[in-house]
C-alpha cells in the first residue's frame, strides 16, 4: 500500500491515503488499525484527570468554608484554583477531541494547521465521528517543514 506519511513524534507517522488517514508506529504499513481502536493510555490518563479534578474541587470547597472572607490571603489557594482550571481545561479537551488512530476522508469537515507561538505545530481535523457529531483530532507535528507539502499534495490544506 503507497501512502504519504508525515512524523507526529519520534515513534508515530501520520499515513495519508486517498480514503483514510491513520497514526501507526511504523514508516511501512502492515496494517490500518480500526477506527475505535484505542489504546489503554486515554483511559488512565481520563481517570487521573477526574481524580485531580474531584480533589481539589473538594480541596477548594472545604478551604472556601474553613478560611471564609481570608481564602484569598493563603498563597496555597491561588495554586489549587490555577491547577482546578488546568485541570477542568483537560476534560473539556477530552469530551471534545477525538482519539481515534483512523479517520476516514469522506467524513472529514475541515483540516487546519496551526502554528502556536510557543508550541510544536498542529494539524487540526473536524469530522463525524460516531452520532454524526463533529468532532476533531489534533495530530501533532514534529517537523513542519516536512509536513506542509505532503498536506498540500494530497490536497488537505489548500
Amino acid at each position: 500500500m503507497q501512502t504519504k506519511y508525515f512524523r507526529i513524534n519520534k515513534q508515530e507517522y501520520c499515513h495519508i491515503t486517498d480514503d483514510t488517514i491513520f497514526i501507526i508506529n511504523t514508516k511501512e504499513v502492515i496494517r490500518i488499525p480500526l477506527e475505535h481502536e484505542l489504546g489503554e493510555g486515554w483511559g488512565v490518563m481520563s481517570i487521573l484527570n477526574y481524580l485531580l479534578f474531584a480533589f481539589l474541587f473538594f480541596y477548594s470547597a472545604i478551604a472556601v468554608t474553613y478560611y471564609g472572607v481570608n481564602f484569598f490571603k493563603e498563597p496555597i489557594n491561588y495554586g489549587a484554583l490555577f491547577l482546578l482550571l488546568i485541570s477542568f481545561m483537560r476534560i473539556k479537551e477530552g469530551f471534545l477531541s477525538s482519539r481515534t488512530p483512523t479517520i476516514t476522508r469522506s467524513r472529514i469537515k475541515s483540516v487546519y494547521f496551526k502554528t502556536p507561538p510557543f508550541s510544536f505545530p498542529r494539524l487540526v481535523i473536524y469530522f463525524q465521528g460516531p452520532e454524526g457529531k463533529v468532532v476533531r483530532k489534533i495530530i501533532p507535528v514534529l517537523y513542519k517543514k516536512e509536513a506542509l507539502p505532503i498536506l498540500q499534495e494530497v490536497g488537505l490544506l489548500k
